[in-house]
């Protein structure tokens, strides 16, 4: 009997033994499971925001956008003479302006141009407007939106010229559809340019702003995917002549705590 007891109490113990293991067990997977998935998920969520930020910082490339642009002209409801006129409305999904996604809309030709700077670059970059005097005509780049005809009419720029001013661009409510191709020279004063919108970085001041034909002392002459072209310190020699040095094209003069984006038209 007593045998009998001690064995029914060992295997009673045993299995006491194995719940109370198991119990346990439950219990890690029930609390501490949750957690290792959190810090799991909570890690990786972090990880693609860094992800998605370095992303954001690249700098942008004009022939990326340009091929973006390119792209929408065969798209349905962008092609050559599709219907497009002031009932068409775009609500701003990046900043613009001042305005926070969502609480700007254009209509007609405006909400086409604000549509297609969006798409163009990537949704990533904030709009700013830049005023549209003679000499903040170089600043102008590809993607930029144009308001002329003295505040009446938008468009998108496809291409600039070599002098500068003169633009290929595509445009809604164009005779009251969508327009690719048309070429103006905004330098002429029956254009009536406005100003100029832009999702460009860097774009901060007009040619004449750099005083560019002043010595300066120490000056940077960077590309605008930020490769650094020229260092010069205790310089003689004035920005212009700095500029002569290099092909044409647009470059970002860094001149003591100033930064400029010019258009350097060469000799």
């Amino acid at each position: 009997m007593d045998i009998v007891y001690i064995c029914c109490r060992n295997r009673i113990e045993m299995g006491f033994g194995l719940a109370t293991a198991y119990f346990q067990l439950f219990l890690k997977k029930l609390f501490f499971q949750p957690i290792i998935i959190m810090r799991k998920y909570t890690l990786l969520f972090i990880a693609l925001l860094s992800i998605t930020y370095l992303k954001a910082q690249e700098p942008l490339d004009e022939f990326e956008v340009y091929d973006r642009l390119i792209a929408r002209k065969t798209q349905s409801g962008y092609q050559e003479g599709t219907p497009w006129t002031n009932d068409k409305m775009y609500v701003n999904t990046v900043e613009f302006f001042g305005y926070s996604p969502g609480y700007f809309t254009g209509r007609g030709c405006y909400g086409f141009m604000i549509d297609m700077m969006e798409y163009c670059s990537n949704y990533e970059y904030p709009i700013t407007r830049i005023d549209a005097t003679y000499d903040n005509l170089p600043l102008i780049q590809v993607g930029d939106g144009i308001r002329l005809n003295n505040d009446t009419h938008s468009v998108i720029v496809l291409d600039v010229a070599i002098d500068g001013h003169t633009v290929t661009v595509a445009e809604g409510n164009y005779n009251y559809s969508v327009h690719w191709g048309r070429v103006i020279d905004l330098a002429d004063p029956s254009t009536g340019v406005t100003y100029i919108a832009s999702f460009w970085p860097n774009v901060t001041a007009g040619v004449s702003d750099c005083e560019i034909n002043t010595h300066v002392r120490d000056i940077a002459i960077v590309s605008p995917a930020g490769t650094l072209l020229k260092s010069v310190y205790h310089t003689e020699q004035s920005v212009r002549e700095l500029l002569s040095e290099l092909p044409k094209g647009y470059y970002i003069v860094k001149e003591g705590a100033k930064t400029y984006k010019v258009f350097n038209r060469g000799n």
